[in-house]
């Protein structure tokens, strides 16, 4: 069963700090070279997948394929955003096409926030119903996962392809102009939708066209959230997963709050409404990255909350894979879980922290294969292939403060000189890093010693 029933309000404000704390740590370095692009939020949902299960205790759902698949479905959801940022100040500006950095267009904050929290609410969204699914007591089979995944995609086709189009125009037609005469620029004579539809989101095609990035982008943002809303319908009413489904909800809409609001970077350090303020050309604060950190930080806190708020569930068996026999199950969750999720999530990390010219490069990396070798080695050898022999709890926790410390220690040191964060230790994001990190591993050794005194 879940377990939350048993703690303390104390202990449940606790635990929610560090899951604030941890997101955050976990979504700035997300932003950061070696854990940037889709892999980069595949860690992320891992290692918080590692946390809540810390958290909520054994369930039968809760095992190395569930956080695996759970936290590669993040990989699916990431839209674009370089060009949105800013847009809450009501301002779109040209940053992709060289000689065109002067070329902008005003329009209202509202929409920039609107087209922000989109972002946000898409960026989670079958994350979310997994999450959610881990947590119920509705034993899924192999076509319930078919049906959200199917509504997931063609919800994003048809977004892509019509509503979300019409959304951009109602909400910032000035988008679609800017776009559109960039098109003519270039010797277009055709609409933006049109456009769109012949290099249907390729957005490398559309950095080439003034205002194309934006729009793309745009349009992709706003999918991302209808996408996710289909997911979430899908698994509520087709599924008939209603914890499944409120989970999803209220993930996505953590994330939509949590990357609006954290957007406020943007307003005050970029001089506020059309930019007209003052700007802050301070070292202390990066607008992106403590956007970044808070982002992470707020949605952490609201889903956290949301987690171990969740009433008494019958505790059910996995039911969609357990007519695979148990050696070929156990050779996919070996490969998954330890190879596909644990091992490429600290191996690739410090592959990408260092250029490619870098000869510290091999020794780094061949290091990290060898003492990822080991540590798997050692996990199975006491632990099980699905950790069946102490529990999914117990293999959480022993990875918890690995992922942490290695993290914090390849973040602020293992890098080429550049790319060490080290340098910018000073800085408020960096700051917060150092805390959350710190945090996270105080809680860890008082679970260790907590799961000591239990054993005495």
């Amino acid at each position: 069963m879940i377990s939350t029933e048993k703690k303390s309000l104390w202990q449940k404000i606790l635990i929610i700090l560090v899951g604030g704390l941890l997101l955050g740590f976990l979504w700035r370095l997300r932003g950061s070279r070696g854990w940037g692009s889709e892999a980069g939020v595949f860690n992320v949902g891992f290692v918080y997948l590692l946390f809540i299960t810390t958290v909520m205790g054994e369930r039968k759902k809760l095992d190395l394929g569930w956080l695996s698949l759970t936290a590669m479905s993040l990989i699916l959801t990431v839209p674009s955003w370089g060009t949105i940022n800013t847009q809450i100040t009501g301002v779109i500006r040209e940053s992709e096409v060289e000689g065109a950095e002067h070329i902008f267009r005003y329009i209202s904050p509202l929409s920039g926030a609107f087209v922000m929290c989109c972002v946000g609410f898409g960026v989670a969204g079958l994350f979310g119903v997994l999450l959610g699914r881990g947590f119920s007591s509705h034993q899924w089979k192999v076509k319930d996962f078919i049906i959200v995944i199917g509504a997931f995609l063609i919800f994003d086709v048809i977004s892509k392809a019509s509503l979300s189009h019409w959304i951009v125009q109602l909400i910032q037609p000035e988008a679609v102009d800017m776009f559109e005469e960039g098109l003519k620029t270039e010797g277009i004579e055709s609409s933006a939708y049109k456009v769109f539809m012949q290099h249907f989101a390729d957005i490398s095609w559309s950095k080439e066209i003034i205002g194309g990035r934006n729009y793309f982008s745009e349009i992709q943002a706003v999918s991302s959230a209808i996408r996710a809303l289909g997911a979430i319908l899908a698994a509520r009413f087709i599924v008939k997963d209603k914890v499944a489904a409120k989970v999803g909800a209220l993930v996505c809409g953590a994330f939509g709050l949590s990357i609006t609001v954290s957007d406020l970077f943007f307003w005050f350090t970029k001089g506020g409404y059309r930019q007209l303020g003052i700007q802050y050309e301070g070292d202390f604060i990066y607008a992106w990255s403590c956007w970044e950190y808070f982002t992470g930080f707020i949605a952490g806190i609201i889903i956290t909350a949301v987690l171990i708020s969740l009433k008494k569930i019958e505790d059910v068996p996995e039911i969609a894979f357990s007519k695979i026999p148990e050696k070929p199950k156990k050779i996919l969750i070996f490969i998954a879980g330890f190879i596909g999720t644990i091992g490429v999530n600290l191996v690739r990390p410090i592959a990408r922290r260092f250029d490619s010219s870098d000869t510290v490069r091999i020794i780094a990396t061949s290091a990290s294969v060898i003492l990822t070798a080991i540590l798997i080695v050692l996990l199975v050898k006491k632990g099980g292939i699905n950790a069946e022999k102490n529990g999914m709890e117990w293999l959480a926790r022993i990875l918890l403060p690995v992922f942490i410390m290695f993290m914090l220690l390849s973040y602020f040191f293992v890098a080429s000189a550049e790319h060490r964060a080290i340098v910018e230790v000073n800085t408020l994001h960096n700051i917060l890093v150092i805390i959350s990190a710190l945090s996270v591993l105080v809680y860890s050794f008082m679970l260790f010693k907590k799961r000591s005194d239990n054993n005495v």
